[in-house]
């Protein structure tokens, strides 16, 4: 059975990193960016990094990048390298890189190892976390894939510092819903945070949202069980990702993850007799993260419709990981069409 092993360095990360490649004895080492992380983030990889890199790969940044067509592009790039079993792939930027890197890595001459340096909150907090690949398929959300783990994960706090806030609070939605799936105590925390924050701050939730991933994904990684609490907020979320791309419409992962937090809050309270207050407290934090996408209830039919290809269906079924209460999630639940749209609704209101 597979199992989940990423070592993860966050202190002294490029001291840490320089160890480990030493242990390994690659032949080739090939790193992929994006058009931002090659001029901010680069320049510093290639500063600490103690062996040459073979070759570097610069996609277009965003979300529009992951898709089948990159992946035959980098593909082409690195055979043309002349990559071997023991070639090393760096996917470094944020969690389209990641995703998408992960995932070429993960089938390219049946699989080659990856290390990621994530450079983003997202990254950080979340999407380097937990070995899923996937790419994005007629507009479809995630729905090519494979659990392809990096053999390590450098995290350098200093790359947050060239993120705009629109860039970081798209990363802190994912926090957030850790707290929603951890512990009251931990929402608490997050309810009584001022914004903008602190570098310290930021990198204390960073650590904490990472161990709270990494306990789950060490309990499933393939998401036969448990994992799957990890998906709340994220089946009306990437709906509503999939809605976007097919509109053209700019929305970031965590503002659409937002909304879908928003809404999935809504039904698990509807169900289990929450008190509105906590509905609206939790809508009253996430409102701010959630960007400037707005949804009219002619768009409701389509979202539905791409709700229901979701790839986490079973047996036809779209199941929901809910909360019974905050910090105790509930795993396959059904949810009908018209809880979607007064989900939906409550979510619209002011």
């Amino acid at each position: 059975m597979k199992t989940y092993s990423s070592l993860i360095f966050s202190t002294a990360p490029w001291e840490r990193l320089h160890a480990f490649l030493d242990n390994q004895k690659y032949s080739t080492i090939h790193v992929l960016a994006d058009d931002q992380t090659e001029i901010h983030c680069l320049p510093i990889l290639k500063e600490h990094l103690s062996l040459p890199i073979s070759s570097c790969f610069v996609i277009q940044s965003g979300e529009a990048s992951k898709s089948l067509e990159t992946c035959t592009r980098i593909w082409e790039h690195l055979l043309h390298q002349n990559p071997d079993r023991n070639s090393l792939i760096i996917c470094l930027g944020g969690g389209v890189i990641t995703d998408l890197g992960g995932f070429c890595a993960s089938v390219l001459l049946r699989g080659l190892d990856t290390l990621y340096i994530p450079t983003s909150l997202m990254a950080m907090a979340d999407a380097a976390i937990g070995g899923k690949t996937a790419v994005n398929f007629e507009y479809y959300k995630n729905q090519i894939g494979s659990f392809h783990a990096p053999l390590a994960i450098a995290i350098d706090y200093r790359f947050l510092n060239s993120l705009p806030d629109r860039h970081v609070r798209n990363g802190f939605v994912e926090i957030i819903k850790h707290s929603l799936i951890s512990s009251p105590s931990y929402w608490w925390d997050i309810t009584s945070l001022e914004w903008p924050l602190s570098q310290s701050t930021l990198q204390d939730f960073i650590k904490k949202s990472i161990r709270s991933k990494t306990e789950i994904v060490e309990k499933d990684y393939l998401e036969n069980g448990i994992r799957k609490v990890l998906n709340f907020g994220h089946t009306i979320g990437h709906a509503l990702e999939s809605y976007c791309m097919a509109h053209n419409q700019d929305v970031l992962h965590g503002e659409a993850i937002a909304i879908g937090i928003i809404c999935e809050s809504y039904l698990s309270g509807q169900r289990n007799r929450w008190k509105p207050h906590l509905i609206d407290q939790i809508k009253s934090v996430l409102k701010p993260f959630t960007g400037t996408l707005q949804i009219s209830k002619q768009d409701y039919p389509e979202i539905i419709r791409f709700l229901l290809a979701d790839k986490k269906k079973q047996n036809r079924e779209v199941h929901f990981s809910l909360l019974e209460q905050i910090g105790q999630p509930i795993l396959n639940q059904r949810v009908s069409e018209e809880e979607l749209v007064n989900s939906l609704d409550y979510y619209n209101l002011n």
